[in-house]
């Protein structure tokens, strides 16, 4: 029997979680200092709309239910209890690091949205008094800061600040959609978050901000199991 996995937790969930996506009981499996929150399978479920929702529906019963969680991609199956012990713990540290992080919070997204030409950010002049490697190093730090970095969000950041715990984000190659911003806040701060973007809205322009949520702290856990 393989274990589909739904999410690492803290804690053991206070009350009644339901059932996992394929009406499946729910178990919490402990590892290393945290629960792994599983669901026993016979095969891994087929990718649709209606499975995905299902399986954002189980994790926020127990985002709801627990102080800390960490969800699991959709689809992530382990082959027995060996597999999901290796996986967890092996990932043990990072794991309760990330929870520590997350507990007592949730996830707001902003997408944000521009024309091209705001989508490439102006290279810095060259160093002249750096050597071939030197120049190649830096062009790969420069490189992989503008895949993380959004600065087209500056005028925002002042009313987001007193809100927003950490942040991860992604850029996007292919305008309108110039990034991903995933915002750590505390729970219960949403309206809050929002009426932020909103009072900063009219300084983006013509950048574009678009905020969900919220949403249990999908950017905010390591990376996969398996």
């Amino acid at each position: 029997m393989s274990h589909y996995v739904y999410a690492v937790l803290a804690e053991a969930p206070r009350g009644d979680t339901g059932a996992g996506l394929g009406a499946e009981p729910l178990r919490f499996v402990p590892i290393a200092g945290v629960l792994a929150a599983v669901g026993d399978m016979a095969a891994p479920p087929i990718v649709s709309s209606g499975t995905l929702r299902a399986h954002d529906a189980v994790v926020r019963r127990l985002a709801a239910a627990v102080d800390a969680i960490l969800p699991v991609r959709f689809g992530t199956v382990l082959d027995g209890e060996v597999a999901l012990a290796e996986a967890i713990a092996g990932r043990a540290a990072r794991l309760r690091e990330a929870l520590a992080l997350v507990a007592g919070r949730e996830q707001m997204t902003l997408r944000v949205f521009g024309d091209a030409a705001a989508a490439e950010p102006a290279a810095p002049v060259a160093d002249a008094d750096l050597g071939p490697g030197a120049r190649y190093l830096k062009t790969r730090r420069r490189r992989a800061r503008g895949r993380t970095e959004v600065p087209e969000l500056a005028p925002l950041r002042g009313h987001l600040e007193p809100l927003v715990r950490a942040e991860q984000a992604q850029r996007h190659p292919t305008p309108p959609l110039l990034a991903s911003v995933y915002h750590l806040i505390d729970r219960g701060r949403a309206p809050a978050y929002l009426d932020a973007v909103a009072a900063g809205a009219a300084a983006l322009a013509p950048i574009r901000a678009v905020a969900t949520g919220p949403w249990p702290p999908y950017a905010f856990a390591p990376s996969e199991l398996g």
